[in-house]
């Protein structure tokens, strides 16, 4: 019999335009544009595992601003990502992790946030959505931005960072996109057991991603990939 386990985390984060009394900090990130109605599938590649992950995308308007709210499913985990648009900050997370024996739904939500990011810095409430907000990185602006995350004992600790290495010619699904590569890498004495995360996001807008290869989980996970299958805009 299958088990269904519910685990919910609130933590502090982001206001809203429509909740006045909350307060909103500002990101570096830019808005890629994201049009409503973007499907994207993916052939994602961890170990011997072979999935396909469809992801879609649209825009609603939550009180005075934007949202993007990004839905990816796949046979063994489906996941919701609302962003607020205009600065790709996470809203919340809906993430079902589906396993043989078991259902496992988790729920974050950001509520508040009052920290007062430089333009070189962003603090991450979940690092499962770096492949989303990181379409609005502001290639043309910064060469490295320094990632941070709740809960860390010092709190301007920025432990890892994202670098704009160059652009590049990637062939995905029998077709060439130019893309800009970024690596995900740690600072510190971690960093030499921490494996380096390379993604390549399209030049042109809005950004979508085209290849990962990285981790698929913490160190001493096996190595995943992802490759851009089809790329369409549903009107």
């Amino acid at each position: 019999m299958r088990s269904k386990i519910v685990l919910i985390s609130f933590i502090v984060s982001l206001s809203t335009t429509s909740a006045p009394f909350l307060t909103f900090a500002e990101t570096p990130l830019i808005d890629p544009n994201i049009p409503h109605g973007e499907t994207i599938t993916y052939t994602s590649r961890t170990g011997d595992t072979l999935t396909t992950i469809v992801e879609d995308v649209v825009i609603k308007r939550d009180g005075d601003r934007e949202i993007y709210k990004i839905t990816s499913r796949s046979e063994s985990l489906d996941r919701t990502v609302v962003l607020i648009k205009e600065t790709m900050a996470l809203l919340s997370v809906h993430t079902v992790r589906k396993y043989q024996g078991a259902t496992l739904d988790s729920q974050l939500t950001v509520l508040d946030e009052e920290v007062q990011f430089k333009q070189d810095e962003v603090k991450l409430a979940d690092f499962s959505v770096l492949m989303y907000v990181f379409r609005g990185f502001p290639f043309n602006i910064l060469k490295k931005l320094k990632i941070g995350r709740y809960g860390d004992k010092k709190s301007g600790k920025f432990a890892f960072n994202a670098k704009y290495k160059k652009i590049e010619k990637v062939k995905a699904n029998q077709r060439t996109v130019e893309c800009y590569k970024l690596e995900l890498s740690m600072d510190g004495f971690w960093g030499t057991f921490f494996p380096k995360t390379n993604m390549w996001y399209s030049v042109v807008p809005p950004h979508y991603l085209v290849r990962y290869e990285g981790p698929s989980g913490p160190p001493g996970s096996p190595k995943r990939e992802v490759e851009l299958t089809s790329y369409d805009v549903i009107k």
